[in-house]
């Protein structure tokens, strides 16, 4: 196991306490500003740091569907 050279406090923010992500530790886990990760208990007490996979939202299913059908709606449009 590898450790990062220094510690990294915890520090109050609202009422979430907040941590500084190394960029060591964005660029093991290939996660960039604005992207989310996931905390995961292990049986043995300790917790790992993975990337949050991206979940399917609604919109997303939507636009995929209007994509596939555009043409034919828009042939019914025209009707």
């Amino acid at each position: 196991m590898t450790k990062l050279e220094r510690a990294y406090k915890i520090r109050k923010s609202g009422n979430s306490d907040v941590t500084t992500i190394p960029q060591k530790v964005k660029d093991a886990l290939d996660v960039k500003t604005g992207e989310a990760i996931e905390y995961v208990f292990l049986a043995d007490g300790s917790v790992k740091i993975e990337k949050a996979k991206e979940a399917v939202g609604v919109d997303a299913i939507v636009d995929s569907v209007m994509a596939q059908y555009e043409e034919a709606l828009q042939d019914l449009v025209e009707l």
